[in-house]
């Protein structure tokens, strides 16, 4: 279905394309009657005006504000990595001249319906998407009204926009770290399969250990949510296994730790009779005992890089469609070691 215009919105309320566009504009020689009839028919045919048509004519038309819309049940958002991305956007932002808007989507409402919102009240200019999945109606959404957007996480094959992304090789370092060390039985807690950015990280833990020859047995990579207490729960079933792994890696920190917990708690050395790696190397990782081993990304980068291609995007008046890629690097701690047989 074609995107409704500013014509479709003064053909359904009887005005003139005119009257229609002064009165969502809230011009003050426009009657309040008029006002409300205006809007309420654009709320009905989901009409969002064309910002970038807007701003070509107007740069000053921008908010200089740009937005993030978390779902009302936070998934992963109160881990210490997205903090720390949060912190690194809201000075990045603010270097550029911009402020960065925060909000809900709340719970019982289209996923889409908050954009459509602050689009219509303009009031950001953009928005960076977190935890996108891999058939985000709000990629279609935002693309289809010509707003700029960033993503974390590109959905597979998805085209035509920003995103900053997982770097392909970022586990060639872990697989070769645990070859090296004996392993073989290597297993994996991944993050749900419906969210890109974990799907991605997967996907290159996979492609990692192909392009090493190692066999991945695919009753051994677990789906066990974003936090310690699924990890645990997930790594505590592979470790009471006949034939348990010799090693684990997870997508993430906190799956990782709760691997060392389960590990602790059935009594087993840490890494003597069991290797844990994570990801993210949240500061959580230095701190616990053993200290653990993981797949180090910034999340200073990460949130600045976010922000910078965003900027771009509402600056140049164009939707980028260009990618970041975030770098990474093996931090070799005491939670890996060789395999115990």
């Amino acid at each position: 279905m074609s995107r409704p215009t500013l014509r479709d919105v003064a053909a359904r309320a009887g005005l003139s394309v005119t009257q229609v566009s002064r009165a969502l504009n809230d011009h003050d020689d426009v009657a309040e009657s008029t006002k409300e009839l205006a809007r309420k028919v654009a709320a009905e045919l989901r009409y969002t005006p064309n910002l970038e048509a807007r701003r070509l004519k107007d740069p000053g038309a921008r908010s200089n504000a740009i937005g993030i819309i978390l779902p009302s049940d936070s998934l992963r958002f109160n881990d210490p990595f997205f903090g720390d991305m949060v912190a690194s956007m809201v000075a990045e932002a603010a270097s550029s001249g911009y402020q960065l808007n925060l909000s809900t989507h709340p719970a019982g409402t289209n996923v889409t319906d908050p954009y459509d919102m602050a689009i219509r009240r303009k009031q950001v200019d953009g928005f960076v998407l977190l935890r996108s999945t891999i058939d985000d109606p709000r990629i279609a959404f935002l693309l289809q009204a010509q707003v700029p957007f960033v993503v974390l996480g590109r959905p597979s094959g998805a085209q035509g926009f920003a995103a900053v992304e997982v770097d392909d090789a970022c586990f060639l370092p872990v697989v070769d770290h645990l070859l090296s060390h004996g392993h073989s039985r290597i297993a994996c807690l991944a993050e749900p399969a419906q969210f890109t950015l974990g799907t991605a990280r997967l996907d290159a833990f996979r492609s990692a250990a192909h392009a090493r020859g190692l066999v991945l047995d695919d009753a051994n990579v677990v789906e066990a949510g974003f936090h310690e207490g699924t990890g645990r729960e997930a790594a505590r079933t592979m470790l009471e296994a006949a034939t348990r792994p010799t090693a684990i890696v997870a997508m993430n920190d906190l799956l990782a730790l709760g691997a060392l917990e389960a590990a602790t708690d059935l009594g087993l050395s840490i890494p003597g009779d069991i290797s844990i790696i994570g990801f993210d190397d949240i500061r959580a990782a230095r701190q616990v005992r053993p200290a653990l081993t993981t797949v180090r990304q910034s999340a200073t980068d990460v949130g600045a890089a976010l922000v910078q291609l965003l900027v771009r995007q509402v600056e140049s008046n164009d939707l980028l469609h260009a990618e970041h890629r975030i770098e990474t690097s093996l931090v070799l701690r005491e939670s890996s070691g060789p395999a115990a047989d």
